[in-house]
């Protein structure tokens, strides 16, 4: 794993980390309750997106499984919805 985030101490991402085998983080945008929000970019399509990375803390108070499922009914609204302001769901 890389380096610390200079912008989040204790963090084990970092600009330039690849995450999934495809994004790799180019900055950190903001983080919230469920976790961290970067600027990435896709790879193989050659395009930039917003990654949510969640919490370790969180997998671990509420377990994984249920952390899973709730991510995918996040997404799953998300992806319902059609609006120019709205952040489109291309990946899960």
């Amino acid at each position: 794993m890389s380096a610390e985030s200079p912008s989040r101490p204790g963090s084990p991402l970092a600009a330039g980390d690849l995450i999934g085998g495809k994004y790799r983080l180019v900055r950190e945008i903001g983080a919230g309750g469920m976790g961290v929000l970067w600027v990435a970019h896709n790879e193989a399509l050659q395009l930039d997106v917003a990654l949510k990375v969640v919490r370790a803390e969180l997998r671990r108070r509420t377990g994984r499984a249920e952390t899973a499922a709730r991510l995918l009914r996040e997404a799953r609204v998300a992806a319902s919805l059609g609006h120019p302001a709205i952040v489109r769901i291309v990946d899960f």
